[in-house]
């Protein structure tokens, strides 16, 4: 029996602009696509992760999951083997971080905001080693 595999996922989000949200995501090295013909979709992605963005016809359809249960405390989780790298580039563009960095042999992760108020996590492995906690 051939075993099946998903491999990759995409997350649809409403958002208040799509050319700033297209920007912000491509300031953090997303790709950005435009994919469709009869249906148009927008798709900003990094590695494996793929975010296709839908412009809300008014600002206060778009309401994150994590703005309404502060126990969940991410709408996206991605996954890298370079958590330090991608917290450094998130912090060197002064975006908001909700969690900070945590860096431990088992797992790292950091949550930050994006413009929509989407909570955004990532997790995984670190590059440098020397940032581990004991």
């Amino acid at each position: 029996m051939t075993e099946i595999i998903i491999d990759g996922s995409s997350f649809v989000l409403l958002v208040k602009n799509l050319e700033q949200t297209v920007q912000f995501y491509s300031d953090l090295g997303f790709n950005y696509e435009v994919i469709g013909d009869k249906v148009i979709h927008h798709h900003v992605s990094r590695g494996k992760l793929t975010l296709i963005l839908v412009e809300a016809k008014q600002e206060d359809e778009v309401n994150p999951i994590s703005s309404r249960y502060e126990e969940q405390y991410f709408d996206v989780y991605g996954y890298t083997n370079a958590v330090d790298l991608i917290a450094q580039e998130v912090m060197d563009k002064n975006i908001t971080i909700i969690r900070e960095p945590n860096y431990t042999n088992h797992w790292s992760e950091f949550t930050f905001r994006d413009l929509n108020g989407y909570q955004i996590t990532v997790g995984g492995g670190v590059v440098n080693k020397e940032l581990i906690s004991r």
